[in-house]
């Protein structure tokens, strides 16, 4: 019997964790088809439709189709958006060459992109058919680093209060989605924000779901970077799941988890396969550490990844000039006016969330062009969701699903 497919509407998307989780899980992943996505960061959107879409071997071919042939048309194409090149604010695009806007109008296209969340019509649900949502909202407002400048989800000034466009999508459309995958960080359900969390759960109960909380360890799950993430699956109330609430979901979480998590031996193997310690490796001198004041305090407090015996590694931030950052990696050079050591580049930053050097290698020529930043690309990745954790949750939907069918 032929399975009934998926169709996903990826919003706050970045680099698209959940289209590579989906690719990961191999026969599972042919039920997901991924139908639109929603991200105004106009980096991290062509960062994605290069991973996913090939964008540098069709983003001529795609403007043709859409009859974007010069300038002036694409600007007018691109005005129709709100758009981010910083993540955090609306940017404007006149500084920007025609090369930059022509891979940025094709990534919306290639990715059926709507950009700005807030802008964004709910007639798409029933337009696509969408079955899942996923909703990785920023945690700017939840996260611990803003030290005290968290304002939750429900503070309209908060970056976090976007879930609420969630909520309008949803409750402005007719055809509701069978599944709903959240994911951010653990402060989420901390004594502070976890009453905003409960409003939040009480809202999607009203429009028809169950919803089941976890939190999954990425060290645990087949990646060596320490990062605890909350998931949440809301499902439809009629359908039926193979647990009935948050301790049963966490462990058949756990059940899964507990078979993908590595020994030490397959950590040193995935170690060995993420960092680089070529000398002479563009990549790696370009990550490479100066000596002054403040980066040499950098030195004397970051952890020395060369010096690992257990081979885990530390959450991978937005920004690795800046404590706490992932780690530093002794890096003997006779560069004038440089330390003997590098931060992880970008492109074991992104391994380290579950990418592959293939993925990696389709974003070279837009760095070498400018069109991405080594600072942008960064960001992404820290921004990011680890894939070998969320892989976990479209596994289980699969379950959901096969276990639907047999009824």
């Amino acid at each position: 019997m032929k399975s009934k497919i998926i169709n996903v509407l990826e919003t706050f998307s970045g680099i698209g964790a959940q289209h590579k989780a989906i690719k990961k899980i191999g026969i599972k992943g042919k039920i997901f088809n991924i139908k639109a996505t929603a991200d105004w960061d106009a980096r991290a959107n062509i960062a994605y439709a290069a991973i996913h879409h090939d964008l540098l071997k069709n983003f001529k071919q795609v403007l043709q189709s859409k009859k974007l042939d010069n300038e002036q048309q694409i600007d007018l194409f691109l005005s129709n958006y709100a758009i981010s090149l910083d993540s955090k604010k609306q940017s404007k695009l006149n500084g920007k060459d025609i090369i930059f806007k022509q891979h940025l109008a094709a990534s919306i296209i290639l990715a059926n992109n709507q950009v700005d969340i807030t802008k964004m019509n709910a007639n798409i649900i029933e337009r696509e058919k969408i079955d899942l949502v996923t909703y990785s909202f920023p945690c700017q407002g939840l996260s611990v680093a803003n030290m005290g400048r968290a304002k939750g989800i429900n503070n309209k000034e908060s970056t976090s209060s976007l879930v609420w466009e969630i909520h309008r999508i949803l409750n402005d459309s007719k055809y509701k989605p069978k599944y709903l995958l959240m994911e951010n960080v653990r402060n989420l359900l901390s004594n502070k924000f976890k009453p905003e969390y409960e409003k939040w759960l009480k809202v999607l109960s009203k429009l028809g779901y169950k919803t089941f909380t976890t939190t999954i360890n990425a060290a645990e799950s087949g990646s060596i970077q320490k990062r605890i993430r909350v998931f949440a699956l809301s499902v439809q109330k009629n359908i039926k799941t193979p647990f009935n609430n948050d301790k049963e979901f966490n462990e058949f979480v756990t059940k899964l988890t507990t078979k993908k998590a590595l020994n030490l031996k397959q950590r040193r193997k995935k170690f060995n396969e993420i960092f680089d310690f070529d000398l002479d490796n563009q990549e790696n001198i370009d990550a490479a550490i100066k000596n002054t004041p403040s980066r040499i305090r950098m030195v004397e407090t970051s952890k020395i990844l060369n010096q690992t015996k257990d081979f885990y590694i530390n959450t991978v931030t937005t920004k690795q000039d800046r404590l706490p950052c992932t780690g530093i990696i002794e890096f003997k050079n006779n560069l004038p006016n440089y330390t003997n050591y590098r931060f992880i580049s970008p492109r074991e930053a992104y391994k380290l969330m579950g990418f592959e050097d293939q993925d990696f290698d389709k974003l070279l020529s837009l760095w070498k062009q400018g069109i991405l930043t080594k600072e942008s690309l960064y960001r992404q990745a820290g921004n990011s969701i680890v894939v070998e954790a969320i892989q976990n949750i479209f596994e289980i939907i699969y379950d959901i699903e096969k276990g639907v069918e047999n009824e």
